[in-house]
């Protein structure tokens, strides 16, 4: 039996701005009619997903991903069709969902270990954890209404790694708090999946997605978009949602953690801007280390379009990096005889932390290629015309 069932799932908010609207509405609950006018969240959503596998949730805001996670959570009933959760369910949908903000942390998370079944003489050892997990100091004596929106996701994650259920869903829990605890957050759902735990996450990071996700559901304006394997549907969803103008700096990260100091491209030992179809090139990166270890980097291609071409992390490769006279690791990459075809291309470099968990930056260069060609795309592959 799988773990999620979706069948045919609707989800129906009927306009409620005025009386007559509200009235109506009213009505149409109690004689148990349609309603025929508001905002249809879900069209027909069917899905099934099979213990141990993990489904990303993407596509734009009001696309219903969040919608989605309530109806699965049982916060909300859908308005049509069905759904069955068969495991027990660990929910991180809005901050301090499941908290009584009146009350001090440790009491909350001794209430939810008393509704999560929690019982047994290692019940204060599991408290102990979450509160060693959660690392907020002397605030979990205070009242839960006084913390950050980072220290409640913190609260509830630490639940959730001593509940430990079949079923995690998260919906963008990942994008709040600081980078040293979406890190351990990171740690501990590689593990919880590698132990046969089963994960729906909702997130804009494509990086987190094809990290932690072996399958995507794109949602657009309530209906499934495409569904299967997570790079093919995530990359068709960046494909549609690529923007042009987008250029993200890494000017903007904390310049004393992991960062691209500088990338070049070269062509026979110079730094280059443009050079001829088919020609050999270097790629030079050097990365800022605050401490000994060794950050891991992704370069990527794109067109000026911001279209994917190629991208790849070092973490897939047998590469040695080494440190320069200026302390930067240095990593480089050839690229012999590269067929990107005519046309202007950006370089992207990212630096991942040394668990190749998380990316940090984006640093651009610029490349054209030069040359003339009437074949199409981006790329020439090489043909066998017989």
């Amino acid at each position: 039996m799988s773990l999620i069932e979706i069948n045919q799932l609707n989800k129906f908010y009927p306009h409620v701005v005025n009386n007559k609207q509200r009235i109506k509405g009213m009505l149409n609950i109690l004689f148990n009619r349609q309603h025929s006018d508001g905002a249809h969240v879900l069209k027909d959503i069917s899905l099934t997903v099979e213990a141990g596998e993990s489904l990303a949730i993407i596509g734009k805001n009001g696309a219903g991903k969040s919608t989605l996670l309530k109806i699965l959570s049982g916060v909300i009933q859908p308005t049509s069709g069905q759904f069955q959760v068969n495991g027990t369910i660990g929910a991180l949908l809005e901050l301090g969902s499941g908290f009584d903000p009146e009350y001090s942390g440790i009491d909350n998370l001794h209430m939810a270990a008393a509704m999560a079944g929690l019982d047994g003489d290692d019940v204060e050892q599991k408290i102990a954890r979450m509160i060693e997990f959660a690392a907020i100091g002397d605030y979990i004596h205070e009242p839960v209404k006084n913390y950050s929106s980072g220290m409640v996701v913190r609260l509830g994650f630490a639940v959730i790694t001593q509940t430990k259920p079949d079923l995690l869903i998260t919906d963008e829990v990942l994008a709040v708090g600081d980078e040293s605890f979406q890190l351990k957050c990171l740690r501990w759902i590689d593990e919880y999946m590698q132990q046969g735990g089963t994960l729906l996450l909702v997130s804009h990071s494509t990086y987190h997605v094809q990290k932690l996700c072996q399958k995507a559901v794109w949602l657009e304006q309530g209906a499934v978009r495409a569904y299967g394997d997570v790079f093919s549907v995530t990359q068709a969803y960046q494909d549609a949602i690529a923007d042009p103008h987008a250029m993200p700096s890494g000017e903007q990260v904390n310049r004393s953690t992991y960062h691209i100091h500088d990338a070049q491209i070269m062509h026979q030992g110079e730094t280059c801007e443009a050079v001829a179809f088919n020609s050999d090139l270097l790629l030079r990166v050097q990365v800022f280390t605050p401490d000994q270890q060794v950050p891991g980097i992704c370069i990527g291609i794109v067109t000026n379009q911001g279209v994917p071409v190629y991208g790849t992390y070092s973490e897939l490769h047998d590469c040695q990096p080494v440190r320069d006279e200026q302390g930067f690791v240095v990593y480089e990459i050839g690229l012999p005889g590269l067929k990107l075809l005519p046309g202007s291309y950006q370089f992207r470099f990212h630096t991942m932390t040394p668990e190749n968990i998380q990316m940090i930056d984006t640093f651009e260069q610029p490349l054209k290629i030069t040359g003339q060609s009437r074949e199409m795309g981006t790329y020439q592959i090489t043909t066998e015309w017989r």
